[in-house]
């Protein structure tokens, strides 16, 4: 201790290659990715046990996940901000959650980024009251997003009994036309955001409703 302040201990580790600081990209992929109700969560646990059968050759104890990742994959989904997505765990605190090393929690979390069920973001963040001399930024716990691949999608789709994106396509146009059918004037002219289009349809209004007057006669010159 020096002058009564503690000294650092350095860790002589530097920050890996590809590192992001901590509260930037991870934020928004959280929300788009990590946040989906509790029905969709045991969906796509489903699917990836699904997918665990369906690569598991004859003889062969796993498949291309693994019985760790299958343990990883449900603790991570589990373990997912419900409101934010926040999703941050360190590898050895998934590892004592299900009782598994280190080294066989990397290996799963490998073996789920390659077949595209996970993928994470490298981060760092300044070290608070470094001295010049000293380290200024360390490595914090990866951000890690909750992918499904596109076979997996549509897997999940089915399970849900969800419609297809053609099928909502269709289904939204054919709303639109009857909404057109049954809208009057007024309400084709209130849904315009614009104020200038608004205006040209007011105006086209008042001159049509002025040729044809409610009585159906028009006035005397």
């Amino acid at each position: 201790m020096a002058g009564g302040k503690p000294l650092r201990q350095r860790t002589g580790q530097p920050v890996r290659r590809n590192s992001h600081n901590a509260g930037g990209a991870e934020m928004a992929l959280w929300r788009q990715h990590n946040m989906f109700p509790k029905s969709e969560h045991n969906a796509r646990m489903r699917d990836l046990e699904e997918f665990e059968r369906e690569t598991k050759l004859p003889g062969k104890r796993n498949g291309a996940i693994g019985g760790v990742g299958l343990q990883v994959y449900r603790y991570l989904l589990r373990l997912r901000g419900k409101k934010t997505g926040r999703l941050d765990p360190t590898v050895r605190w998934i590892a004592d959650a299900i009782g598994r090393s280190r080294s066989a929690v990397h290996a799963a979390l490998t073996r789920l980024k390659e077949h595209g069920y996970l993928d994470w973001i490298r981060r760092c963040q300044p070290i608070e009251n470094a001295e010049p001399d000293e380290q200024q930024t360390e490595q914090i716990a990866n951000a890690y997003i909750l992918q499904t691949p596109a076979t997996a999608k549509e897997r999940v789709r089915r399970m849900l009994r969800r419609p297809t994106e053609f099928v909502r396509a269709v289904a939204d146009k054919l709303a639109r036309q009857r909404k057109l059918e049954t809208s009057t004037v007024n309400d084709v002219i209130a849904e315009a955001t614009d104020p200038g289009l608004r205006a040209v349809l007011e105006r086209l209004r008042d001159a049509v409703e002025g040729a044809n007057p409610p009585s159906g006669q028009t006035e005397a010159l």
